[in-house]
């Protein structure tokens, strides 16, 4: 009887502890279409760039994060998107529209802003830092 139990008891425990994990993710690099940003700031001043482009195609997909790298006078930014797995998404574009990474510069002078695509492309831009 007891040995019959055992691989019962372990199926009852699988089945129980799948039913809280999440479907799975899918991380990728979002193409960004532009950035907006201000024209000049301040070597204190909190710059805040905002980006746009299209994450994905449902509502499956979503922004997940910005993965940076700071220099001296230069800003490298990858934006990040995920993908859940379901088998339903809702029909509906998902965009960035204009979510912001901010920033202090802390350094006078032209600062570069890099913004990384997922093809290898970088988009170029650059504020005058005062």
């Amino acid at each position: 009887m007891r040995s019959s139990l055992v691989p019962f008891l372990a199926i009852v425990m699988i089945v129980n502890c799948n039913k809280g994990v999440e479907s799975p993710l899918t991380q990728f690099v979002v193409r960004v279409d532009s950035i907006a940003r201000t024209s000049f700031a301040a070597s204190n001043d909190t710059i805040a760039v905002r980006f746009f482009g299209t994450i994905g195609s449902d509502g499956c997909h979503s922004f997940s994060h910005f993965e940076t790298t700071t220099q001296l006078l230069q800003l490298d930014v990858t934006v990040w998107g995920q993908r859940k797995e379901a088998s339903a998404c809702p029909a509906v574009m998902v965009y960035l529209e204009g979510r912001e990474y901010k920033f202090v510069p802390g350094q006078m002078g032209w600062f570069r802003i890099n913004v990384h695509q997922p093809d290898g492309s970088v988009i170029r831009d650059s504020i005058i830092v005062k």
